[in-house]
C-alpha cells in the first residue's frame, strides 16, 4: 500500500509533466529555437526556501529540458538579477518601477503591466542577447508567457500591456 506522501508526489510529478509538455508544445508551435527560464537554482539560499520548493523548480526545468531537447529546442537559464526592476520597453532600472507585488510601471516611459510579465520579457531579451546566432541573437525566437519573441524584440501572441 502506498503512503499518502508518495501519492501526492506522483500527482505532483504528473502536474509538472503536463506543464512541461504545454510549454514545449507551445514553443514548438511558435517555431521557437529556445526556452528561457529564470535561473532559480540558488533560490533556496536567497529565500530560505525548503528543499521541496527548489525541487519543484529543478524538476520542472528538467522535464522541459528533456522534452524540448527531443524536439530540437534549447532550454537555458538566465540570471534574474534586476529583471523585475528593469523596464522591458526602455531599459530603465529602478526598484520603484515595481510599486506593488503584482504591478510594474516604468517611471521613465510609463510602460505598465503585470509584474511577472515584464521580467519574463527581460529574461527572454537577456537570452537573445547572449546567443551566438548569425545576427547576435537566437536564430528564431524565445517563448515568453504564451507567445514568442524574436531577437529584434518583435512579439507574437502576447499582450503589449494590460
Amino acid at each position: 500500500m502506498q503512503s499518502v506522501g508518495w501519492k501526492m508526489t506522483g500527482r505532483f510529478n504528473i502536474l509538472l509533466h503536463k506543464i512541461a509538455i504545454s510549454i514545449v508544445v507551445e514553443s514548438e508551435t511558435c517555431g521557437c529555437s529556445h526556452i528561457a527560464f529564470e535561473g532559480l537554482m540558488e533560490i533556496r539560499k536567497r529565500m530560505g526556501a525548503k528543499r521541496l520548493h527548489a525541487w519543484a523548480f529543478r524538476q520542472l526545468y528538467a522535464f522541459v529540458e528533456y522534452k524540448a531537447t527531443e524536439r530540437g529546442i534549447q532550454v537555458e537559464q538566465v540570471d534574474p538579477a534586476k529583471t523585475s526592476q528593469r523596464c522591458s520597453t526602455c531599459g530603465h532600472t529602478d526598484p520603484r518601477n515595481r510599486p506593488t507585488q503584482d504591478r510594474f510601471r516604468c517611471l521613465v516611459c510609463g510602460f505598465e503591466n503585470h509584474a511577472d510579465y515584464n521580467p519574463a520579457k527581460n529574461i527572454a531579451f537577456e537570452l537573445l542577447r547572449n546567443q551566438n546566432g548569425p545576427e547576435g541573437g537566437a536564430p528564431e525566437g524565445v517563448r515568453v508567457n504564451g507567445g514568442a519573441m524574436s531577437a529584434s524584440g518583435d512579439v507574437t501572441g502576447l499582450p503589449r500591456s494590460g
